[in-house]
């Protein structure tokens, strides 16, 4: 998934769990009004000593994590919408990223919204799923190519452009009839985000995307 990264030690972090206990080790941030973690510097910091701490270069997790607490006061308070529907690694910005199955390039696009929208997104076809790359620069892709396993087609993003958070990768699965009737009816409500009370429905219609993701360890 990551070629460069290929030997490096990484973990699997709950983001919302080290959101709490960052607060608890940092009162200081969390005295005023607002969320200091929807700074992209401050969330930065966090992950970078969580990687200290766990002794990894980089970390990866969040599929159906309730990020109540580490996105409070965030677009999402409106809706309470704070179920994760993918999977985020947080690698350095510029990260050559490569696909890890036969995949086919359906839409290339990009959301300017900087207050936690997509950025640049991939969107890929393979087994009756669309797997969707999100937070990324220097797309090399276009709709109707096909991707081999291992082949690189895009890097990392950072802020602004990826949602204005630390960099990251965001992937995230849907079903392809789901995704069609989405993309022809309501795209703009694709998220990746949804209500928790929902979770059973969700797995259905947005499934773990990991068994289509190597990581090497």
């Amino acid at each position: 998934m990551f070629p460069e990264l290929r030997g490096q030690t990484y973990c699997y972090v709950n983001l919302d769990a080290e959101a709490v206990r960052w607060n608890l080790e940092h009162p200081d941030l969390f005295a005023g009004e607002g969320n200091p973690l929807l700074d992209p510097t401050v969330c930065q910091r966090m992950m970078d000593e969580v990687h200290r701490r766990c002794g990894v270069v980089w970390s990866c997790g969040g599929y159906l994590e309730d990020r109540s607490h580490l996105l409070r006061e965030s677009y999402l308070k409106a809706t309470g919408n704070f179920l994760h529907l993918g999977v985020d690694c947080t690698v350095p910005q510029g990260t050559r990223v490569a696909v890890d199955i036969p995949a086919k390039v359906i839409l290339v696009d990009h959301d300017p919204d900087r207050d936690g929208g997509w950025g640049t997104r991939v969107f890929l076809a393979t087994e009756g799923l669309v797997l969707i790359y999100a937070h990324l620069q220097n797309v090399e892709v276009r709709p109707g190519q096909a991707l081999e396993p291992g082949e690189v087609f895009t890097e990392v993003g950072g802020p602004p452009d990826n949602g204005n958070w630390h960099p990251h990768l965001h992937v995230q699965c849907i079903r392809s009839g789901l995704f069609h009737e989405i993309l022809l009816e309501r795209f703009h409500e694709l998220d990746g985000y949804g209500p928790p009370a929902a979770c059973s429905s969700l797995q259905q219609d947005f499934p773990d995307p990991q068994p289509y993701l190597k990581f090497w360890s």
